[in-house]
C-alpha cells in the first residue's frame, strides 16, 4: 500500500493499482522502442501486473504498530514482503512467461541492495534462479531482458512519482521527472501529448490507529475515489 499524508487525511493506494498506471502509461509510450516492439502486449501486461504479488497484502492493509498508522509499501518486514514477491514472480510464469521474465528481474533489480544479507540469500538466490529459467524459457537474451525492462522501471519510476507525491525532481533514465500536482512532468515526453490518467484511492482520517481492527473499520466505511494525474512535457 501507497500512505502518503494529505493534511488530516490520509491517502492509500494500492500497489497493483499503482501497477496498472505503469501499464497504461506503457501502453502509450511513443518511442519505436515500445510502440513498435513485436513484444509490446507482454511489455504492458508486465507493467500492469510487475506489483501483482501485493494484491493480498494490499487487500487486507496491516497496521504498523511503531507509527499508529496503515504499513506503507516500503516498511513491509522483510519476510512478508519475500512471500508477496515469490508469489508475484510465480503467478504469470506459465502462462505468460517473457511478462514474469520481466517482473522476475523487477524483483531482482528493486532488492538489489539486499545482496550479501543472510536472511536475503535464499530468497535471490531463487529469483536469479527463476530469471534464468524464464529466459530459457522464451529465448529472451540477457540484452533483451535489460532493453526491455527499462522501459518497465521507468513507467513504475514516473507512477511512483505521482503516487508517492514525490515534489523533488529527479533524472532517471535518460528523462526528467518532476512531479508537481497533477502533473507529472517529463523531460523528454514519451507521448503523443499530455495525459490526464485516473489512480484509483481511498482517504482515511490522519489520526492514530489503535490496532488492525481500527484500521480495517476505518478502511471499510472509505469510498473509492479517482485520483487524477496529468502526464505532459517539462
Amino acid at each position: 500500500m501507497i500512505v502518503v499524508a494529505e493534511g488530516d487525511r490520509w491517502r492509500l493506494i494500492t500497489q497493483p493499482d499503482h501497477a496498472f498506471f505503469a501499464g497504461e502509461i506503457l501502453g502509450l509510450w511513443r518511442e519505436a522502442e515500445v510502440a513498435e516492439n513485436v513484444r509490446r502486449g507482454e511489455l504492458i501486461f508486465a507493467g500492469r501486473e510487475h506489483d501483482n504479488g501485493w494484491r493480498e497484502a494490499d487487500a487486507a492493509p496491516r497496521w504498523d504498530e511503531g507509527r499508529a498508522r496503515p504499513v506503507d509499501f516500503m516498511a513491509m518486514p522483510g519476510r512478508e514482503r519475500r512471500e508477496l514477491w515469490e508469489r508475484g514472480t510465480a503467478r504469470y510464469a506459465a502462462e505468460r512467461p517473457y511478462a514474469a521474465l520481466l517482473i522476475t528481474r523487477h524483483a531482482c533489480e528493486l532488492h538489489a541492495d539486499r545482496r550479501g544479507k543472510e536472511d536475503w540469500r535464499e530468497f535471490l538466490e531463487i529469483m536469479d534462479e527463476r530469471e534464468e529459467e524464464l529466459r530459457e524459457v522464451t529465448g529472451a537474451s540477457e540484452e533483451t531482458a535489460a532493453a526491455d525492462y527499462r522501459f518497465l522501471d521507468l513507467a513504475d519510476r514516473i507512477s511512483l512519482a505521482a503516487c508517492n507525491a514525490s515534489s523533488r525532481p529527479f533524472d532517471y533514465r535518460g528523462f526528467r521527472i518532476h512531479f508537481h500536482n497533477p502533473t507529472v512532468h517529463l523531460d523528454p515526453l514519451p507521448l503523443a501529448g499530455a495525459t490526464t490518467f485516473r489512480v484509483p484511492c481511498r482517504y482515511i482520517p490522519n489520526r492514530p490507529y489503535r490496532g488492525d481492527a481500527d484500521l480495517v473499520s476505518e478502511l471499510a466505511a472509505a469510498r473509492w475515489q479517482d485520483l487524477t494525474v496529468k502526464i505532459a512535457g517539462p
